[in-house]
């Protein structure tokens, strides 16, 4: 009795420090994607409208998302390249040539070369958008359950956090270095993640031999296939398209740079931290549907919060950062909830491909807010540009509501750790 209560102590620890490892990994990765994502999201409109560059073409950096919405036709292929040559090592390929592609983009200044360096951009989010792939299929593997709102609040903290170094301290680096300096000093912050994954490459790959080739064709043939992809597509479409809009307005506004930068940086904090805090013990706790449910409604709510500033004239600095501080901090929570719903329905048999391919949904969501929102606003104004989207918001409320009913007895919502417990009780 002694000596299987030492072994189970020895197997807890094991399994814990596998655990730990696993989690750090999933970290680094989604971090690493979260570099040039904040570039493309956060940075590279406020760059393009500091130097004079118009709404209609910065219309054209919604292009820069389109690895992130069509990666969905390359994520079977990838997802069966990382069953036959390994996730881990992929993953790491992947990562240093984007390397390579930062200390190239810092000879192509947008202000000369406005389409070599969006072409380079493009390029940037298209292999990291592959990497997505490898990190996912850990994720899907390893951490199921209700320990889904642990995987996607880490997913959104460091995903949340590397946009940070990659859109607001791209910024900051930009206006003292300039476009040089910002891309060689995100490739020596994505060279210093490398290092760091290298060990850790080992703890991405997936506990279990696969052996059948993953499909798109058996994606969609599984049950709830139509109702994961609308709340993937319909969710996040209002909220990006704020976001968008809100860098523009910032410097129309004549608001400085460096208060671009910190109100970016601010309100992707709120949105990791909500994640923490809120997604997380919501799913943990009341599973994800009930999380959903509960979740959505001050986050749309809280849409209204730019258009109800700037209306009443209140649109101060100090307004700005608790304001749309408190709507990112709801919105972080409502992902998670959102995406733990999705993981856990995605199929185990297809690690890297099921939830690649709804992530493209959210994508796609982006790329069609980021080239529609700022050429509305120069049709429509600002104002009534921010009042659409929130009406557009409150729209989806119902979609997203209706889609996790009807997901919500298609997958386990468990928590693994409880079952395990139980089973060793019984033996």
């Amino acid at each position: 009795m002694e000596a299987a209560s030492h072994s189970y102590r020895n197997d807890h620890v094991e399994t814990r420090t596998t655990l730990l490892k696993r989690l750090l990994a999933i970290g680094l990765m989604y971090g690493s994607q979260g570099i040039p994502a904040g570039l493309a999201f956060n940075a590279f409109s406020t760059i393009l409208r500091h130097s004079g560059t118009s709404l209609q073409e910065i219309g054209l950096t919604g292009l820069v998302f389109l690895p992130w919405a069509l990666k969905c036709f390359w994520s079977g292929i990838a997802d069966n390249a990382g069953k036959r040559w390994g996730y881990g090592a992929l993953a790491l390929w992947t990562h240093m040539s984007a390397v390579g592609i930062c200390l190239l983009l810092g000879f192509t200044s947008p202000n000369h070369h406005f389409l070599l360096a969006l072409s380079g951009i493009l390029l940037l989010n298209t292999i990291f958008a592959t990497q997505d792939i490898f990190t996912n299929a850990c994720a899907v593997s390893h951490m199921k359950g209700r320990n889904a709102g642990l995987a996607n609040a880490l997913q959104v903290i460091s995903f949340l956090l590397g946009m940070v170094v990659g859109g607001a301290g791209s910024l900051f680096i930009y206006e003292r270095l300039g476009w040089f300096g910002a891309m060689w000093g995100m490739a020596c912050e994505l060279f210093i993640l490398w290092l760091a994954l290298l060990p850790l490459r080992g703890s991405i790959e997936p506990d279990r031999e696969f052996q059948k080739p993953s499909r798109l064709i058996d994606l969609f043939r599984q049950p709830g296939f139509r109702w994961a992809l609308l709340m993937a597509i319909s969710f996040k479409f209002a909220s990006s398209a704020l976001a968008m809009l809100l860098q523009p307005w910032v410097m129309d506004q004549s608001f400085s740079l460096g208060f671009a930068g910190t109100l970016q940086m601010s309100n992707i904090i709120c949105g990791a931290l909500g994640g923490a805090f809120i997604g997380f013990p919501a799913v943990r706790f009341l599973g994800c549907y009930r999380a959903v449910t509960l979740l959505i409604w001050p986050s749309t709510l809280l849409l209204g919060t730019l258009v109800c500033l700037q209306t009443r004239g209140m649109a101060t600095p100090m307004l700005l950062y608790a304001g749309l501080g408190i709507e990112n901090f709801l919105d972080g929570g409502f992902y998670v909830s959102v995406w733990a719903v999705l993981m856990n329905w995605s199929s185990e048999e297809r690690p890297g491909m099921d939830y690649s391919f709804l992530q493209c949904g959210e994508s796609l969501a982006n790329v069609l807010a980021g080239m529609s929102i700022a050429p509305l606003a120069s049709v429509i104004g600002y104002n009534r540009t921010f009042l659409t989207t929130w009406i557009a918001g409150a729209f989806t409320l119902l979609l997203v509501v209706t889609a996790a009913r009807k997901l919500a007895g298609l997958y386990d919502d468990t928590e693994p750790s409880k079952q395990s417990f139980r089973q060793l009780r019984r033996s």
